[in-house]
């Protein structure tokens, strides 16, 4: 007989009674992804726009990459944690319900900028949403899913990225490349290339009144009656406004059939020191590790691309490095979907095992340094399973943290993922500056070696299991 001890517990256990091919959560996981494609053209624009700003304001291309890139990655920390924060007292929905309006707007500052300080202006608010939509999308997603397939929709929510990262090079080519005159030449149509998203994420952003807060906040903060309510429109296979939801099911008939009336109402109080605290500090630190390591090395692999695919290549008699840099870009879609496939195995199994596929990658790369063919060949394959490796580490975080505290755990491992690019992107890039190819091999081999032994000594699998057993 299923356990319905307390309130959690006859949440869970409805939720999982709901077919997972309820078009409801279709729609939500829908909109959420494409939340997180946008995130993605929008953190990657603003370097494609580089030309184009500087001949508008007089500064050096190479400088304006690096301060938006800085700026950008910077304020996606600070919006996590705020994000991270007002999800936990506020709830998850609060202020994902308006957060594609708030980059909307920075996108918006940016292309009609008249200086360089307005510019950047722009971008600080583009990163304050941005961080906000990763942190919250990824928590949402989690709790408001049934465990059978709870960790394949947390990991789709990284294809919407994979599918950005392809997005803004394929509008870049149109806004930025052989067509750009009939979007007004150099010094316009950067602007284009930079506000043509602002009125789809704004559509997107209308439709996202039409997602619930998750049941788990709402019982969290003694507001189960709004929780059954939702848990109840869920299996009738609807989406209800907010506002309309509070009145459109009586309250006694939801006690009668969810029979919780005589349970002890639970009201949750999020304390961030309880990250650092029993075992969920042994937890934080470990994703803190892995995720820095895998955004990290993964992420600045992907900035460097172009330049080690250079002199690539010229070895291969090509005109451009851009079939090169796409064909391994296809590796990161790739590994995200490996990601998706394998969400159900046994975590403490997983994560390591890809941890040592992404090893193996970067051995071919260093191994075959001197053949270009071999070099594309093992650079993909580390691609797929170093990205393959850190949407498992997405999907695995919101899990490690309790209702109370998931938000704010998810904002911090944010922060140490875009704390692991900024540091590893400099790393690497002066590696590769003395060593080649060699050298960032060899970096990325030392890195997941870390990676694979702490994940085999400290993770624990939560692979289909109830968020509150594992997360108390």
């Amino acid at each position: 007989m299923e356990e319905r001890s307390n309130m959690y517990d006859i949440g869970r256990i409805e939720l999982d009674r709901i077919s997972k091919n309820n078009r409801a959560f279709s729609i939500i996981m829908l909109l959420v992804v494409l939340g997180t494609f946008f995130d993605a053209i929008e953190q990657y624009n603003a370097g494609y726009a580089a030309t184009g700003v500087s001949a508008a304001f007089h500064i050096s291309a190479a400088a304006i990459s690096t301060q938006v890139e800085f700026i950008t990655f910077g304020f996606m920390a600070v919006g996590g944690l705020i994000a991270g924060y007002m999800g936990d007292n506020l709830g998850r929905r609060f202020l994902y319900s308006f957060n594609l309006g708030i980059y909307a707007i920075g996108a918006l500052i940016s292309a009609l900028s008249v200086n360089y300080i307005m510019f950047l202006l722009g971008r600080m608010v583009v990163g304050l949403g941005l961080g906000g939509e990763i942190a919250i999308g990824l928590t949402l997603i989690s709790e408001i899913m049934p465990t059978r397939i709870r960790s394949q929709f947390t990991g789709i929510v990284n294809v919407g990225p994979g599918f950005g990262i392809f997005a803004v090079a394929v509008l870049a080519l149109l806004f930025l490349g052989p067509y750009e005159s009939i979007f007004g030449g150099p010094y316009l149509a950067w602007r284009w290339f930079l506000g043509v998203l602002i009125l789809p994420a704004l559509l997107i952003l209308v439709y996202r009144r039409y997602i619930p807060e998750t049941p788990r906040f709402l019982i969290s903060k003694g507001r189960q009656d709004e929780a059954f309510a939702v848990i109840k429109m869920l299996s009738e296979d609807k989406l209800i406004p907010v506002k309309r939801l509070k009145s459109y099911y009586n309250i006694n008939e939801l006690k009668k059939q969810y029979k919780y009336d005589d349970l002890k109402t639970i009201t949750e109080k999020p304390h961030t020191s309880e990250l650092f605290k029993g075992r969920y500090a042994r937890r934080s630190l470990l994703l803190f590790v892995l995720s820095f390591i895998t955004f990290g090395v993964s992420a600045s692999f992907t900035i460097i691309y172009p330049e080690l695919f250079s002199s690539v290549t010229s070895s291969l008699h090509l005109s451009s490095s851009f079939i090169l840099t796409t064909i391994v870009n296809f590796g990161t879609l790739l590994g995200t979907f490996t990601a998706v496939l394998l969400a159900a195995k046994n975590r403490k199994i997983l994560i390591p095992s890809l941890g040592i596929l992404a090893i193996f990658g970067a051995g071919l790369t260093v191994a075959f340094h001197s053949y270009p063919y071999m070099v594309i060949v093992s650079l993909f394959i580390f691609a797929l399973f170093s990205y393959a490796s850190n949407t498992t580490i997405w999907l695995y975080s919101p899990e490690m943290y309790p209702t109370r505290v998931r938000n704010i755990g998810t904002g911090y491992i944010l922060v140490t993922s875009l704390a692991g690019v900024a540091i590893m992107e400099v790393f690497v890039s002066y590696i590769y500056s003395l060593y080649n190819i060699i050298g960032i091999g060899i970096v990325a081999i030392g890195a997941f070696i870390i990676y694979v032994i702490l994940a085999y000594i400290m993770a624990e699998d939560t692979s289909m299991k109830d968020l509150e057993v594992v997360s108390p």
